[in-house]
């Protein structure tokens, strides 16, 4: 997918003076080993940018969440990758080969790679990160990790992972946060991962203070540390909508991730703002088990009840695209055919519920998730609330309890949430539609659907059955009463100065390869 470049107006030179509170206070530390890897970064150094994004809830990859992949995929690295532009791309490894039957494939290794602290990256370390990743008690990868049966040191650069079923989504499976492989060492040794992580990613971790600021060194032993322009990047919480501006003009940050709601005024100050579409889309999850949403007639009338347009020019400032279904225009999944699907038409909407035996129109609760950060998600359900009364539902809203995430959802009958997206488009059907599906909160799935999936499954990424097994499969999911009503895709934006060179907007995970910084 091209970036799309929101503005390209340059700022005057920054004053070098840095404002704001100050970033001070006692960090936890990496081992030695690691800051050694890398070296100190002296005074006067070029090449050191500060990035206004979010620290992850955890640096231990194996049991991180969602947005935590952007910082982690800085510190550590997977058998494969996602380019810019979501495409597949290898990574530790150089290729990889599915035999035969397609329940084994084997990766090949780039040679002579090592981890932060020195342990060289071969078939027995990826064995035993694998296998770390999916056995660890608690680990958010397990269950995406279950499929692989038994792992293989077939030489010193080969690895082979054999499978319970066929899949051929592996490769795609392991490009994320599933997929960043750990030092073995640092598994025996016992490492606190969580604070201190040893990987093998393009930085390292040098000093880490809980919600204040993560500071991160390039890796010159990184198989593609050439790319790397930057010697020290700078990880802390992005700024406030009132902070925005000041922090940008005084170097306070340099590049910085900015709601919908500051891009205007930020373009208008004369600043940068590169952004675009990503995997991420508002949605809302709707039990299929409860009635009247059992009836796919009132689950289209819902559908055309809402104003998609109408959100995007109001809660989200004219930015994003409307969605009908779980991929975002360019993302690998993406159906055309499902593009306004269900455009908006109260009239009709009105029609179909009277059809479907409500004439009088629906009340229902409408809940929205109720922890921190979340203010996007409140406002799009109040915007969606007001709409839908037209066509003659009548949502009342109500606050989830914070924290209490998924699990309470499977009680409620309309849960506004937002889908984060997967690297695997067969991992991501799975978590939204599949009858275990995390984001599934009717927790039922059609059988043509599970049908359509396991076609997928089994065809190759490069058949050219693969991308019409996987439309159809997305057209099986959003059919009759889908569990979700998809909304609109994040636009995701960055403000930099003039400092910042060489930044691309990633459609998936955001990739710090050529970034660099005019002194």
């Amino acid at each position: 997918m091209s970036q799309q470049l929101i503005s390209r107006s340059a700022f005057a030179r920054l004053s070098a003076a840095v404002i704001g509170t100050a970033l001070l206070g006692a960090g936890c530390a990496p081992p030695r080993q690691q800051v050694s890897a890398v070296g100190e970064a002296g005074d006067g150094q070029l090449g050191r940018l500060t990035w206004g994004w979010r620290l992850p809830t955890t640096w231990d990859s194996a049991k991180g969440i969602g947005y935590d992949v952007h910082v982690l995929s800085l510190v550590y690295s997977g058998l494969t990758r996602l380019g810019p532009d979501g495409a597949l791309q290898p990574d530790l490894a150089e290729s990889w080969t599915y035999n035969g039957t397609g329940d084994a494939v084997t990766f090949h290794l780039r040679p002579n790679l090592t981890y932060s602290d020195g342990t060289p990256v071969d078939a027995a370390a990826v064995k035993a990160g694998l296998e770390r990743s999916r056995d660890l008690p608690g680990a958010t990868s397990g269950q995406s990790l279950a499929i692989i049966q038994d792992i293989t040191a077939d030489s010193a650069t080969d690895v082979t992972l054999h499978l319970a079923e066929v899949s051929y989504q592996l490769p795609l499976l392991l490009a994320g946060l599933i997929g960043h492989l750990v030092s073995p060492a640092a598994i025996e040794s016992g490492a606190e991962l969580n604070i201190a992580p040893v990987g093998a990613g393009p930085f390292v971790l040098a000093e880490y203070v809980p919600g204040s600021h993560a500071t991160l060194r390039r890796n010159p032993n990184h198989w593609n540390a050439a790319e790397i322009l930057l010697d020290e990047l700078q990880v802390v919480p992005r700024p406030a909508e009132a902070v925005a501006y000041a922090g940008l003009r005084s170097g306070q940050y340099d590049l910085a991730h900015v709601d919908d709601s500051q891009i205007l005024p930020l373009e208008q100050s004369g600043f940068s703002v590169i952004g675009g579409t990503c995997f991420n889309v508002h949605t809302i999850e709707v039990n299929n088990r409860h009635a009247p949403f059992d009836d796919p007639r009132v689950v289209e009338a819902f559908n055309r009840a809402i104003d998609r347009e109408g959100i995007i020019e109001g809660p989200l400032f004219g930015h994003g695209e409307p969605d009908w279904q779980p991929f975002s225009r360019g993302v690998q999944g993406y159906d055309p055919e499902l593009h306004r699907r269900w455009d908006h038409d109260p009239e009709e909407a009105h029609r179909l519920l009277a059809e479907a035996g409500h004439p009088d129109g629906i009340s229902v609760t409408f809940h929205v998730i109720g922890d921190a950060g979340n203010d996007t998600s409140r406002k799009i359900a109040e915007a969606v609330q007001a709409q839908v009364t037209e066509a003659g539902f009548d949502l009342r809203l109500e606050i989830a309890p914070p924290g209490a995430g998924q699990k309470a959802a499977h009680s409620y009958t309309l849960y506004m949430y937002s889908f984060s997206g997967r690297e695997s488009p067969v991992q991501a059907l799975e978590v939204l539609y599949s009858e275990g599906g995390w984001m599934n909160i009717s927790q039922q799935a059609p059988e043509e659907f599970t049908t359509a999936l396991e076609r997928v499954r089994r065809t190759p990424l490069e058949s050219p059955d693969y991308l019409p097994h996987l439309q159809a499969a997305t057209r099986a999911a959003v059919s009759g009463a889908s569990p979700h009503a998809w909304l609109v895709n994040w636009n995701r934006a960055h403000a930099l100065n003039d400092r910042v060179t060489g930044f691309t907007h990633c459609i998936h995970t955001q990739r710090f390869e050529g970034v660099g910084v005019r002194s």
